[in-house]
């Protein structure tokens, strides 16, 4: 997992933000998703949660991109 770091994503029409972190978990690598603010994360069954785990990176980056999620820019 080398150069993935903790990252801030936008999804700049609705104006919700996640967090979007690496994580070690059981020994193994995981990706979690975790709502800033007021910001839900749908869950598998359509559920409104606070944060969503993948244990797939390719996975996490399929929804964020499904829900309109892109990474911030500072300036």
């Amino acid at each position: 997992m080398k150069g993935v770091s903790e990252m801030k994503m936008i999804n700049k029409k609705s104006g919700e933000a996640v967090y979007f972190n690496p994580v070690t978990k059981a020994g193994k690598e995981v990706w979690v998703i975790q709502g800033i603010g007021s910001t839900v994360v749908i869950g598998r069954d359509r559920q409104k949660r606070k944060s969503r785990i993948f244990t797939q990176y390719a996975q996490a980056e399929a929804y964020l991109a499904r829900h309109g999620f892109e990474s911030e820019t500072y300036r």
